[in-house]
């Protein structure tokens, strides 16, 4: 019973973390969003993003943006699995066009997740571990001492080192799973640290980062499957499962993280799913299917803000207002697109519901400019283009 319900979830919430809607093709219109009040300043702050530049890439197939070098200046496009890849520069001109081998040497059976890791394309396989390549050869290598489970594909590479360690989303150990049946599986999981910690000498490993006691996701129901994505700046970890609108915030104290506070973040039309007691897990994924379930994409650091990104979901009676053939892919998209929150570096939430002024697949870059970089959904777009389009945004306040 339980692959057959992470199947389901997973192909549904693999869509769902890549894409969004057009909400107003026209690149240049700014969207304005009036913001929340600050607990300091009751002045309501006013956002939009702006467009501010393009790029075109040669090729025709469809990939998505999934990470920016700053060092190198390159970014890293791939297709949805994603095995096949692109690394190109701020021209536009292709650097890097490779396809992870399905046998022969350096395997990358099943690629769940791909991002940079200190200049190198890094590749987290489903078996494999981090395998990390320059210029198409494998060039390193981080092994987990455990065979593990991958649930759901996270969009985030979420690979980064501090001092003598690195850390990376931990997966669940195979044998822990399959020691419990489908009710006590998702408890087990609750229970798991969500980030762990590799010596980088000794490779041995360590937990580094627990939900907190307070959190909702440990109150003894089941609440589906989480997808941890953080950003780390300053010593301070922000971090958000996916399928609330919460943040927690940790601060690093001689080589720990300790956990600081949770944040709420306040979107108001936000569709979200319904636990249900932890002896019923069917009942979950009955009533998930129903609705297509918000989710929180990614947080970024843009200078004076923190930026989440999110798709608020569609409701039952949405779902059901949509053609059957519209409820998912490209059609749903158009029903659904992203929005940004914005806060200030004290976490408070200076706006809600900013939206992209333009057709793009999940928010994954902000480069050294400030500019979110994203890629064109091409099929949700009135004009045809040649290849494969960014956009350069601009968080602006007036």
């Amino acid at each position: 019973m339980f692959l057959r319900f992470g199947l389901l979830i997973n192909l549904d919430f693999s869509m769902k973390n890549y894409f969004q809607k057009l909400v107003i093709f026209a690149l240049t219109l700014s969207v304005y969003s009036c913001g929340e009040k600050t607990q300091t300043d009751n002045k309501p702050k006013v956002f939009s993003i702006e467009l501010a530049d393009s790029l075109e890439v040669d090729f025709l197939k469809e990939m998505r943006l999934l990470d920016y070098d700053p060092n190198s200046k390159k970014f890293l496009l791939a297709t949805e699995e994603p095995r096949e890849y692109l690394e190109v520069d701020q021209k536009g001109e292709i650097l890097t066009h490779n396809q992870f081998n399905r046998d022969g040497i350096d395997v990358v059976g099943h690629a769940v997740s791909l991002g940079y890791f200190n200049g190198d394309v890094t590749v987290f396989d489903f078996q494999n571990g981090y395998m990390m390549f320059d210029d198409s050869t494998k060039v390193g290598e981080i092994t987990l001492p455990y065979s593990y489970d991958v649930f759901i594909p996270n969009p985030k590479l979420g690979l980064f080192e501090h001092e003598n360690k690195v850390y990376y989303p931990k997966p669940a150990q195979h044998s822990l799973m399959a020691n419990h049946e489908d009710q006590n599986m998702f408890q087990a999981m609750y229970s798991l640290p969500i980030i762990e910690s590799q010596d980088k000498a000794t490779k041995d490993i360590s937990d580094a980062i627990d939900l907190p006691e307070s959190s909702p996701i440990l109150n003894g129901q089941v609440h589906g499957f989480t997808v941890p994505i953080y950003t780390f700046d300053e010593d301070q970890l922000v971090l958000s499962l996916g399928i609330e609108p919460r943040l927690y915030v940790y601060q690093m104290q001689g080589g720990q993280f300790i956990f600081e506070k949770t944040i709420d973040v306040n979107i108001p039309d936000w569709i979200g799913y319904k636990p249900v007691p932890m002896e019923t897990p069917e009942k979950f994924f009955e009533e998930i299917r129903k609705i297509r379930p918000a989710n929180l994409n990614n947080i970024f650091v843009l200078e004076d803000y923190y930026l989440v990104t999110y798709h608020r979901g569609i409701s039952e009676e949405g779902m059901q207002e949509l053609e059957f053939s519209e409820r998912y892919g490209l059609g749903a998209l158009r029903e659904d697109p992203y929005f940004v929150a914005v806060f200030d570096k004290d976490f408070n939430q200076l706006a809600t519901n900013v939206p992209f002024p333009v057709p793009v697949h999940a928010p994954m870059v902000v480069n050294e400019n400030g500019e979110i970089v994203v890629s064109k959904i091409a099929g949700l777009s009135e004009t045809e283009d040649d290849g494969i389009v960014l956009y350069f945004l601009q968080l602006a306040e007036d």
